[in-house]
């Protein structure tokens, strides 16, 4: 259920020595619809001003023991009174008084013979504006508090750290004797932290309720909305729900939803252990946007422990797939060896009796294992692309492309190719990996090419936060419905009888451009030549 808090008219403090004057301020004020509490000089006063903390205070400037004037400073002294409205009575009107009444404290003053409806109409004003400034310094503390609390719970990284951090906070700014958060279970609920206050018994283990949370409170709880007591002693609640309050020494509480992605995941409980206690709008507001900075914090821890699963299992296949690829290398390479090694023996040992089928079918044989251990050699360099790269640093891309050159150097001499490129910058990167991707993409823009020579252009330029490269050619070029094709592993689209290769040159590439946090595609005209494109990044947010 939802309980409000019981709401009280204002308080108002009358003091004046004189007994008709404070019968008559107390029945304009009772009229106007306030309390009304009085003393008969400025020193008793001030001991029922600490007692009751009023709205307002109508002070008259003439009294004996203590005046209206001494008083007034005296009641600004004390702490967190100095906004509280305080309006002077008085028959002095000369300008001198008036101006000791505002040196003194005084919010405004009315002269004698009191006019009532102006009398009314005053304290009303004064009233309005002492709350509205109230309401306004409370906003801005709510705000504070909230802003504090939730930097503390969005700090937090894991559920447990998310729920002590709110529960030890909730309990020092509300200053309660307990403060709980419940998991709500199929089958149980209960509390899984608290944050308690002196000689407050720990409540942890222990079930919700006496029985069961009913199907009306979860649908309440799921439309948000809070249950407030504030004196359970005096609350019509069933009697096995007040034994429950009496064995937990509960004699106020405020429960708020957690809701976790619009679904109710638990509740946010604060216990008044040694008194009654009313809940101030203030107090449940605070409450309910801290639940929901909880909700999203939990989500936020959920979604961090799934991508923390998600990422040592992709390391543990990472490193499987390692393995798996190092044994099936050797122990798929070492048979091939052998095959190899008996057929050339065999080529060897019975040349003269072989005739020039047997000769073809045994060339076939060893040209056949030496193109499974390219494929294998390939595979396994494929998967240490993210396994084994290097951590990146300070690339220079001149540099790589120079080493992909000289590697390249006897292919470049035999097609006569001339490449040519762009001033190339330096950026974050595996400097290995990335002589790799130059090699590989000239390497193709060599193999592939036309009658003419090669002509290779590498191009650069800066966009936004990348660098976006070219490599172009004026090669045989290829349908661009092909495009998708040629970076999977072991697709071609020419036959090796004419185009040697293993089929992976391009898929080691698109691999490699993307572990640095860029991406790779192909442009192509048949006949004309092939451009392909990639981009990487300018800092470091490429994914090692």
């Amino acid at each position: 259920m939802t309980v409000a808090a019981t709401f009280e008219p204002p308080l108002v403090l009358v003091i004046d020595d004189d007994k008709l004057t404070r019968l008559e301020l107390r029945l304009a004020m009772t009229q106007a619809g306030y309390r009304v509490a009085e003393a008969t000089d400025g020193r008793k006063g001030l001991a029922v001003f600490e007692q009751t903390r009023p709205a307002i205070v109508l002070l008259d400037a003439l009294m004996p023991v203590m005046d209206g004037f001494d008083c007034c400073r005296q009641l600004r002294a004390m702490p967190e009174v100095e906004d509280i409205p305080i309006l002077m009575i008085t028959s002095l009107e000369n300008q001198e008084s008036v101006d000791y009444a505002f040196e003194v404290g005084a919010t405004d003053y009315i002269t004698k013979p009191i006019h009532w409806a102006v009398l009314r109409q005053r304290v009303r004003r004064l009233i309005e504006a002492h709350q509205n400034t109230q309401e306004l310094k409370r906003q801005s503390l709510r705000s504070q508090l909230f802003a504090d609390i939730t930097v503390k719970i969005r700090q937090s990284l894991h559920l447990s750290q998310i729920l002590q951090t709110t529960v030890t906070e909730v309990q020092k700014i509300l200053q309660a004797d307990r403060v709980l958060i419940y998991k709500l279970e199929r089958q149980s609920s209960r509390a899984i932290t608290e944050a308690l206050g002196a000689g407050c018994e720990s409540v942890l283990a222990q079930t919700l309720y006496p029985r069961p949370l009913s199907e009306e409170f979860q649908q309440r709880y799921q439309q948000g909305q809070f249950w407030a007591i504030d004196d359970a002693e005096k609350d019509n609640m069933p009697p096995e729900l007040a034994e429950w309050f009496q064995q937990f020494q509960i004699k106020a509480k405020l429960v708020v939803p957690i809701l976790l992605k619009n679904e109710l995941w638990g509740l946010l409980v604060v216990h008044q252990c040694t008194s009654p206690r009313v809940w101030s709008s203030f107090e449940i507001e605070l409450l309910q946007q801290l639940s929901d900075q909880v909700g999203i914090a939990l989500a936020q821890a959920r979604l961090l422990e799934q991508e923390s699963h998600q990422s040592q299992e992709l390391v543990r296949s990472n490193a499987e797939l390692e393995q798996f690829a190092y044994v099936a290398s050797h122990d798929l390479q070492e048979p091939l060896r052998m095959v190899a090694s008996y057929v050339q023996l065999l080529e060897r040992r019975y040349q003269d009796q072989l005739d020039q089928n047997a000769r073809d079918f045994i060339a076939y044989a060893v040209d056949g294992t030496i193109r499974m251990q390219e494929l294998i050699q390939a595979l396994l360099s494929y998967s240490r692309i993210g396994t084994r790269g290097k951590e990146f640093h300070q690339a220079d891309c001149q540099s790589a492309l120079a080493r992909a050159l000289e590697n390249l150097r006897l292919a470049i001499a035999e097609s006569e190719a001339v490449i040519t490129h762009d001033p190339l910058p330096e950026l974050m990167a595996d400097s290995i990996q990335l002589t790799q991707l130059f090699q590989n993409l000239l390497s193709n823009a060599i193999k592939f090419r036309s009658d003419r020579p090669p002509v290779i252009h590498i191009g650069a330029v800066q966009k936004d936060e990348s660098w976006l490269f070219s490599v172009q050619d004026n090669g045989i070029g290829m349908e661009t419905r092909h495009g998708d094709r040629i970076f999977a592993i072991f697709q071609r689209l020419h036959s090796r009888a004419k185009y040697l290769g293993s089929g992976i040159g391009l898929a080691i590439s698109k691999k490699i451009v993307e572990r640095h946090g860029g991406q790779i595609w192909v442009e192509s005209i048949p006949g004309e030549g092939t451009t392909f494109y990639f981009t990487l990044p300018l800092g470091d947010r490429a994914t090692v």
